[in-house]
């Protein structure tokens, strides 16, 4: 039916994945000025212009790929996993969306994590004192992981010391969300899951008989007032939260600080004028982003460009792609901290009602880190720089070794 149904219209180029994953942002280059999509698979499709991304992120002819048919399409096996992608609140729609991201959505507003900038800021001053001096070290790992995760950890009010132990399982849980579901890391994966399950159940449980003054005490009384939801899906919206507000940020403050090290007039004019670090984060997030791409679902037939797509298919709005072109950003290979034209809602973040919740929290972490970070050292040295993995959906980033001074 597809071959019949394109046949009348254009025909986007079939792109095996693996191709777009050595230098993505080129090959992204050269296919965005001949074609408005591209197919990664069967029923599988990317849009990759920033005017059809940004019109399909608010289609009413597409949704927010559903959990279940996530697990369903990149046949997921049944278990801890599974049951997490087909709970969290990311993967739904509608009245189902709604209720469950309304449990932490007094938690995340604005005004909630703007109070909480003056601990950000001391999580990421104790970081950055205790990293070492003159000798070669992973910033990933000592810096870049731990403002996050120790930062999700004081907010949820899980012991900060377990921060590293359960971040690890965190990084291995997020390797389920690519274009094609990685079936051979499955056992790591569905570990993972199931750890971060049993030690989020554990806390919860804790705070039904002793609560305490915390997000999850909040969360458990808020459900107790009004159980929507099963106590089991309960967890597996928090730890989804713990997956948001860690990995993702781990590696976009990574790579800033990377960026940064390879344009060292870039590091003198933020050490000189802080005022610039807001503007160095959201470049950052433009020029080599932790997340590449949002998967809807189409319900109706859609033409992007020359092409029909048909109702019934995945359809990737890569934001990597988008946040390239030089019809929404004015030379878009070159990273400036100066830049000036961000849209107001920056792309990375996604649109609409499925907008990141952690976007002010993700935005603070790495402003205070990076001003904690410029304060106390006057240069990085870079030894090993970091590569972002991936095209889509959660990239990877590798280790980056570093000498501070």
């Amino acid at each position: 039916m597809n071959e019949h149904f394109f046949a009348a219209t254009g025909t986007p180029p079939v792109i095996a994945p693996e191709t777009l994953m050595d230098d993505p942002h080129a090959r992204f280059a050269a296919l965005r000025t001949r074609h408005p999509l591209i197919q990664l698979g069967e029923g599988h499709y990317m849009a990759l212009r920033a005017a059809d991304v940004l019109a399909m992120l608010t289609d009413p002819r597409t949704i927010q790929i559903e959990g279940a048919d996530y697990a369903r399409l990149n046949k997921v096996p049944d278990g801890f996993a599974a049951d997490f992608i087909r709970d969290f609140f990311l993967f739904g729609n509608g009245d189902d969306h709604r209720t469950k991201r309304r449990l932490f959505a007094r938690s995340f507003a604005h005004g909630a994590i703007r109070a909480a900038q003056p601990r950000i800021r001391a999580v990421a001053d104790k970081v950055v004192a205790e990293l070492p001096r003159g000798e070669s070290f992973d910033f990933v790992e000592r810096m870049a992981a731990r403002v996050p995760a120790d930062m999700i950890a004081a907010m949820l009010g899980l012991p900060q010391s377990e921060a590293p132990h359960f971040a690890r399982h965190v990084y291995d849980l997020a390797r389920a969300f690519t274009p094609v579901y990685p079936h051979a890391q499955h056992d790591d994966i569905e570990k993972a899951a199931a750890h971060l399950f049993a030690y989020v159940e554990e806390h919860m449980r804790a705070r039904l008989d002793a609560p305490k003054d915390d997000l999850l005490s909040t969360l458990v009384a808020d459900w107790q007032a009004d159980p929507a939801i099963s106590f089991k899906c309960l967890v597996n919206q928090v730890f989804g939260i713990i997956i948001g507000g860690s990995d993702t940020t781990r590696a976009a403050f990574a790579m800033l600080v990377a960026l940064l090290g390879q344009h060292p007039e870039a590091w003198a004019a933020i050490q000189a004028d802080q005022a610039l670090i807001p503007g160095a984060v959201a470049e950052g997030l433009r020029y080599e982003p932790s997340v590449a791409s949002i998967a809807r679902f189409t319900t109706a037939a859609i033409d992007i460009g020359n092409v029909s797509l048909p109702a019934g298919v995945v359809l990737r709005v890569s934001t990597m792609s988008a946040m390239r072109d030089p019809d929404l950003y004015a030379e878009p290979e070159r990273f400036d901290v100066r830049r000036q034209d961000h849209p107001r809602l920056h792309l990375v973040f996604g649109s609409g009602p499925h907008r990141c919740i952690g976007e002010m929290l993700a935005r603070l972490e790495m402003q205070e880190g990076l001003a904690a970070l410029v304060s106390a050292v006057s240069a990085i040295e870079m030894e090993e720089a970091p590569r972002m993995l991936g095209f889509a959906s959660i990239r990877q980033i590798t280790p980056m070794s570093v000498r501070i001074h």
